[in-house]
């Protein structure tokens, strides 16, 4: 058995056959933050942003980024790092988890032959225009697309929208996991009326009946929640912070909520609902500060 392992290692030298070869190939990782943040993987300190590194051990990563600004919330989350690839994170931060922004992409291996490209979103159901031409909506899968560069554009009605320089490559799955941060809606006050239209009006022989405002058009002091566009024209109010929890009833688009000061973790606005409390999904609906 001896004299077997050893003809075996003499034939891979005598091949020229090198065994660092053998070493897997490093994972790379490049973080992009506003404003600059300092970087821990897994538990330990990995500098400050901008940061780039190639020659990380491929594998899953816990990634904390913390913002310079005090007044600003860390951000969190998991990533998998491939080997031979370098994957792309860039965050601005705010006040709020819910208003933040940022995206990731990652390449990962797919058929010799193609080049695809497929994208996530928060919110769900957001446009994606490539390269000028509308791509169809999110979740998007491997969308067939030519290696190289390329202009990615995700819009919703209600969130800012991002415009993110990609590079395809082939043999590769492109992933692009984008949030959208809230839009902040600004209201115009009607013009001031005319001096025509002070006048005191002829009296006429029945009284004239003000029809009542919809409850759209009535604007709470601020702040408040702005109920967005969805596929229904309404959005249900949960008695609780949860899709499962009792529906108080359906808030149109476009009315307005007197926010009650709690959007939790999870994504949901506390609001005044016909004298109730009750939450609505952030994700349709907008806070006005």
């Amino acid at each position: 058995m001896r004299k077997l392992f050893l003809i075996i290692l003499s034939g891979l030298f005598l091949g020229g056959c090198n065994l660092k070869l053998f070493k897997p190939s490093p994972a790379g990782l490049e973080i992009l933050t506003n404003p600059n943040s300092s970087i821990t993987l897994d538990g330990a300190d990995s500098g400050t942003t901008p940061y780039s590194n190639q020659s990380l051990k491929a594998g899953s990563y816990v990634l904390k980024l913390t913002p310079s600004s005090p007044d600003l919330p860390p951000y969190e989350t998991k990533i998998d790092l491939s080997a031979g690839t370098s994957t792309v994170i860039s965050h601005t931060f705010a006040s709020s988890p819910i208003d933040s922004s940022g995206y990731i992409l990652q390449l990962v291996e797919g058929l010799p032959d193609d080049s695809h490209l497929s994208v996530i979103s928060d919110p769900d159901m957001v446009n994606v225009n490539l390269d000028g031409v509308p791509s169809g909506f999110t979740p998007l899968s491997k969308l067939a697309v030519s290696p190289g560069s390329h202009t990615l554009n995700i819009t919703s009605p209600g969130f800012t929208p991002q415009e993110i320089g990609i590079t395809t490559r082939m043999g590769y799955n492109l992933i692009v996991n984008v949030k959208l941060a809230p839009s902040t809606i600004t209201l115009t006050p009607p013009p001031p009326a005319s001096s025509s239209a002070l006048s005191t009006p002829t009296p006429s022989s029945s009284p004239a009946t003000s029809p009542s405002p919809s409850p759209a058009a009535l604007t709470p002091a601020k702040p408040y929640v702005v109920i967005g566009e969805t596929e229904t024209g309404w959005l249900r109010v949960r008695a609780d912070a949860s899709s499962a929890s009792t529906e108080l009833g359906k808030a149109n688009t476009g009315e307005k909520l007197k926010y009650l000061g709690v959007t939790t973790d999870t994504g949901w606005h506390k609001v005044e609902f016909e004298d109730s409390a009750g939450y609505v999904s952030a994700k349709y609906s907008t806070l006005i500060k």
